[in-house]
């Protein structure tokens, strides 16, 4: 378990580094088959936090700020609906609540359908439905994603606007789970296990798209992302 653990944190967050995005719903995918949701979830956006704290400096000089401003909005709306879904629904529940929310976006991120409609002027609306899909399932990665890839603005300055919304969103969510008793010692022992290699994928994926961000990233994460989801689904059914 500790081998797997390693190696979810690694990949998850070598994604996450390149990417921007990413690192949550891998880490809950694969810790969804070891311990409960909600368990998986709170471990899942407590390392989240920790490892993009080292994106923000450099993401402070490329993101979009009134994207961002109007995606943390509509985040802020859907937090405490998040955060009591996490709370009070059954384990099993959850488990299938990520998985399906995982699935939906690894199928949208595959397709890569252009979405020439999603305008800056549904920036709220993105920013809730990612929020809630990061409060209930640690899967606003894709979400997010699929409306930031239709939006007329450099690479950088999507996966910039992208970190800053997810530490942002996960600083949120852990003092919510805090309060409701979600982040314990458990969450603190698998924290400390897996930051070691998350630190270093997360360093290697940013060194990777200093030399590769120019390739469709998507592409790659998809189905990583929708296998794992079909796995979760299927063993929780």
């Amino acid at each position: 378990m500790m081998v797997a653990a390693f190696s979810i944190a690694f990949i998850a967050a070598f994604i996450r580094g390149f990417s921007g995005f990413g690192y949550a719903v891998l880490v809950v995918l694969g810790l969804n088959l070891v311990m409960p949701a909600q368990q998986a979830i709170a471990t899942a956006i407590l390392l989240d936090l920790v490892c993009c704290l080292s994106l923000i400096p450099r993401a402070l000089h490329d993101y979009h700020r009134v994207l961002l401003r109007e995606l943390l909005i509509g985040m802020a709306v859907m937090l405490p609906v998040g955060v009591w879904a996490v709370s009070f629904l059954p384990a099993p529940l959850m488990s299938l609540i990520v998985g399906s929310i995982s699935l939906l976006g690894g199928v949208l991120l595959w397709l890569n359908i252009p979405l020439r409609k999603l305008h800056h002027q549904f920036a709220i609306p993105a920013g809730m439905a990612s929020g809630l899909a990061m409060t209930t399932a640690s899967a606003g990665g894709p979400p997010m994603m699929v409306y930031l890839l239709n939006q007329p603005i450099p690479s950088a300055q999507k996966r910039s606007t992208a970190i800053l919304f997810f530490a942002v969103c996960s600083g949120c969510t852990c003092m919510g789970l805090a309060l409701s008793g979600l982040i314990n010692s458990t969450t603190l022992h698998w924290g400390g296990v897996m930051l070691i290699p998350s630190l270093l994928g997360n360093f290697c994926g940013q060194k990777s798209f200093q030399l590769w961000g120019h390739l469709p990233f998507q592409r790659g994460f998809a189905p990583l992302l929708i296998l794992m989801s079909l796995w979760v689904i299927v063993r929780h059914w």
